[in-house]
């Protein structure tokens, strides 16, 4: 029996990680790399009668279309204007993490050889946007990014990808 981290909850719980006194990239970053484990795994599994849980047609709601729930009573650190799903849509500070997330899934869409969900396939970062590394530089992520990240304007070492 398998239960999958889809693209929704998983947002909630980055928004969660990030919009805190002390923000959590860390974390946030981690819960990315789950779900793309689980949009792998789940792709995989689709026909399997193990897979108990959201259909692989969870994956096509867009996180970022409408503000993440609260996973807790406090009140939001940001105004709605900066949280991807606000007002502006997914266009607030955390662009680059929505960007990360939408480009990973449908990565492994492409992969599995699958329609990539709507959402996932127009991303991308006017501004570059790097996940720091302690002991890389800027240009040493850039150059070990995978072309089909670096081309959304997202720069992640391919060490943390867990692809070298």
């Amino acid at each position: 029996m398998t239960i999958f981290a889809t693209p929704g909850p998983t947002w909630n719980a980055m928004i969660a990680a990030l919009d805190d006194d002390a923000p959590d990239e860390n974390w946030a970053f981690k819960l990315v790399l789950q779900c793309r484990d689980h949009t792998r795994l789940a792709l995989q599994m689709e026909e399997s009668a193990e897979v108990i849980g959201p259909a692989i047609t969870e994956w096509n709601r867009d996180p970022g279309a409408r503000t993440p729930r609260r996973l807790d009573a406090a009140p939001p650190r940001r105004g709605t204007k900066d949280i991807a799903g606000g007002p502006h849509g997914p266009q607030g500070s955390y662009k680059g993490w929505h960007v990360l997330l939408g480009t990973l899934i449908g990565n492994e869409f492409e992969d599995a050889r699958k329609m990539t969900p709507t959402w996932t396939r127009s991303l991308y970062m006017e501004d570059p946007w790097t996940v720091p590394r302690p002991g890389m530089t800027d240009h040493q992520i850039r150059t070990t990014t995978p072309d089909w990240l670096s081309e959304r304007g997202v720069y992640v070492s391919d060490r943390d990808l867990g692809e070298q």
